[in-house]
């Protein structure tokens, strides 16, 4: 059996795991298709490969027990059910399905960064729980096989201190002031940085605060401006947290909110502003995949290309994204930033053009 057929099996495997442990009566095998085809899990497929996966939860110690159904018909079929607490390795209805259960596998995988935090510990007791759910056997099963999703690039695991982290949750949640020694890009040394954090982002395999500045001395009770006052502070430059006494008020926006206006995790604190794009065809369809920005909205033209609208853009955020499209985009709005690509493609065509030059010069000067 090919891979991909053998976690198509699995995911049927579980699904019918979760129907038949919370059915009232046995199911035929033409009712248990129907209810595996209303949560999409197959289009069509025979009684033959329901019977198999039958069989394969016999073999992983289920307690399955055949009866015969009367039909509509008068006639009489085979009907299915599971007797909990009858299999060898079989302790009770599971508390949530065995197909969320793989995700949560794989899902532990992208929580690996924030390992030794309570994140970490809460999803690791969650998995736990699955050997009071599944069989051995079937555990074995799924590890054998979970490879049909590959995390990549994979999160290196305990990348952050326990401590740091620890103390950095405990003062996002109790809203206390927080002291971090901070290395920014521009500096050589950390400094120490008073800070009111909000939340922990996850983004690209690594951990960010999220958080603002408490105001200046004499002015706790001033009124600032939400986008103003956002900041990121990226936990591998932290190398070292502190939670305070003090506590403060946390902004009425949430954080997930302040990041839409951003492609990456950009914040600056120059207002964000509108956008008007042209994408050419042969890069339409990734830009509406992708999308090139999560406020976008796309119209279609006539020659396969798009136009992307995006009300609210950070210029040094926007730029960067632009010239890696090169060719295939123009910027319709604003203006002064088709004068700002224009300058640097100059400058680009400039480094190769010196360097072709010079090549020519070194032919010529040999003759």
């Amino acid at each position: 059996m090919d891979s991909f057929s053998r976690h198509e099996q699995l995911l049927r495997i579980f699904h019918l795991i979760d129907i038949l442990f919370g059915a009232r009566r046995p199911h035929t095998t033409a009712e248990l298709k129907e209810l595996l085809r209303d949560r999409g899990v197959i289009d069509t497929m025979s009684d033959k490969n329901i019977r198999r996966d039958i069989e394969f939860l016999e073999k992983f110690g289920y307690a399955v027990k055949k009866t015969k159904q009367r039909t509509p018909r008068g006639t009489s079929c085979q009907a299915w059910s599971i007797e909990p607490g009858r299999g060898a390795g079989e302790l009770s209805s599971p508390p949530i399905t065995l197909s969320e259960l793989l995700s949560l596998m794989v899902a532990r995988e992208f929580l690996a960064p924030l390992a030794g935090t309570f994140y970490w510990r809460g999803i690791s007791q969650l998995l736990a729980k699955v050997e009071g759910i599944a069989t051995p056997r079937l555990l074995e099963y799924v590890e054998a096989n979970k490879d049909g999703l590959v995390v990549h690039p994979k999160p290196a695991a305990a990348k952050y201190g326990t401590r740091t982290l620890n103390a950095i949750n405990r003062a996002i949640g109790n809203a206390l002031e927080l002291s971090i020694r901070y290395t920014s890009l521009a500096d050589d040394e950390p400094k120490t940085v008073v800070i009111h954090p909000e939340a922990l982002v996850v983004y690209d395999g690594s951990i960010y605060i999220a958080a603002s500045k408490p105001p200046a001395a004499g002015k706790r009770g001033a009124k600032r401006d939400a986008d103003d006052a956002s900041r990121l502070y990226k936990l591998d430059r932290v190398s070292d947290a502190k939670p305070s006494s003090r506590t403060f008020v946390r902004r009425k926006q949430s954080v997930e909110s302040l990041l839409a206006d951003s492609i990456t995790i950009f914040r600056s604190a120059e207002p964000p502003r509108r956008y008007r794009l042209r994408i050419d065809a042969s890069r339409a369809r990734w830009a509406k995949e992708k999308p090139f920005h999560p406020r976008q909205k796309v119209r279609e033209e006539k020659d396969g290309g798009i136009v992307l609208d995006i009300d609210r853009a950070w210029d040094d955020e926007m730029i960067p994204q632009l010239l890696a499209l090169a060719d295939s985009v123009e910027v319709l709005e604003p203006e002064d930033v088709r004068e700002r690509l224009l300058e640097t493609a100059q400058k680009i065509a400039a480094k190769y053009m010196c360097h072709h030059l010079r090549a020519f010069e070194e032919i010529y000067a040999s003759k």
